[in-house]
């Protein structure tokens, strides 16, 4: 009992120390997101008067300047900025968007599921479609299919998410006519009511999302793909996979349940990282495709120097990384005893 007391209390030293190196790491970074926007060149109130182009500038009187300037907190000393700053991440008030003139929270919101919904959809078609094609090319070590797949690939992710994006575009929005130019839904459509006008909303955002997903998933494939096939080409020269052969068992049955299970460890460490590779990638490709998601808004974010919307979309993305390789830290030792021993050796 005592033994098992001392483990359990190990155990929850480990986790703990994780989860306060990561609060830790989230008050660097947040520090940073407040800090870095300001080192930008020009301003909010630069570009409201024209963004530094003399043709577009709007004529400011100076007392103007100073009541836009106090309007959002920028006439005060930068600690006392950073001090308000924080209160209102403790607060949950992140302030009101100069560009957008709403506040930072609802403007989020407002974007946040268009995003949430390409990220999601790539995410899972990443892993399945990677997963399969890499125990496949593990299978078909040496042969010309193996050969076609690794090739294939390895292109698809040298090239940058942004020239996949205008090749699609160009391809299947210009030449063929199969998709639109981009948005997120067909304006001024009436989709009508009940079962039916919920299929036709549904259908027109599909058929919107449609090139921006297949972009994110063609540039994300190859990294968890050549891990996939490393790991189960390790495994495939196990022992028990000849026992199994032996036995008779099929190739889906020795591929997809002996084979899969154990070359799937290194995947998870693997998905909080190409999570972070999406959020990133996704900025691009919504600019690309024209998409309203939380990829363009910053890219808005950042060309009108809109301080407030750059804090909360840093804190957004911040937070999703950092819960994301959290949760990858605390779960890797539940799928894998070997590192969960090994936490148990260095702390006890």
């Amino acid at each position: 009992m005592g033994s098992r007391f001392g483990r359990i209390r190990q155990r929850s030293y480990h986790m703990i120390k994780k989860v306060l190196f990561y609060f830790m790491l989230f008050i660097l970074i947040v520090t940073l997101n407040f800090w870095l926007p300001r080192l930008m060149p020009g301003g909010p109130i630069a570009y409201l008067q024209g963004g530094g182009d003399e043709s577009m500038m709007m004529i400011m009187t100076q007392e103007q300047k100073e009541r836009l300037l106090a309007y959002y907190d920028l006439n005060v000393p930068i600690y006392e900025q950073f001090i308000h700053f924080t209160k209102g991440i403790i607060h949950g008030d992140l302030g009101v968007s100069i560009h957008f003139k709403s506040p930072v929270t609802e403007v989020i919101y407002a974007h946040g599921k268009w995003t949430l919904f390409l990220v999601g959809v790539s995410v899972l078609l990443t892993i399945l479609i990677s997963t399969i094609l890499g125990v496949v090319s593990a299978w078909l070590r040496g042969k010309k299919r193996d050969y076609f797949l690794f090739t294939s690939l390895l292109s698809f992710g040298a090239v940058p998410e942004f020239v996949i994006a205008i090749l699609l575009l160009l391809t299947f929005s210009i030449h063929f006519q199969w998709f639109p130019l981009g948005g997120s839904l067909t304006p001024f459509t009436d989709y009508g009511t009940g079962v039916m006008g919920t299929f036709h909303y549904l259908k027109d955002w599909f058929h919107h999302a449609a090139l921006p997903i297949a972009t994110l998933t063609l540039a994300n494939l190859s990294s968890i793909y050549l891990l996939i096939r490393n790991s189960s080409l390790n495994v495939l020269s196990e022992p028990y996979i000849f026992a199994a052969e032996a036995k008779g068992l099929s190739r889906m049955r020795i591929l997809f349940h002996h084979a899969l299970r154990n070359a799937l460890l290194p995947v998870v460490t693997l998905i909080g990282i190409r999570i972070a590779f999406l959020l990133t990638g996704v900025i691009l490709v919504e600019t690309v495709f024209s998409y309203p998601g939380m990829g363009k808004l910053l890219y808005t974010a950042i060309i009108a120097r809109d301080y407030p919307l750059l804090h909360g979309l840093f804190l957004v993305f911040t937070t999703a990384i950092l819960c994301m390789n959290l949760l990858t830290d605390l779960l890797y030792p539940k799928l894998d005893p070997r590192i969960r021993r090994k936490d148990i050796k260095e702390y006890a």
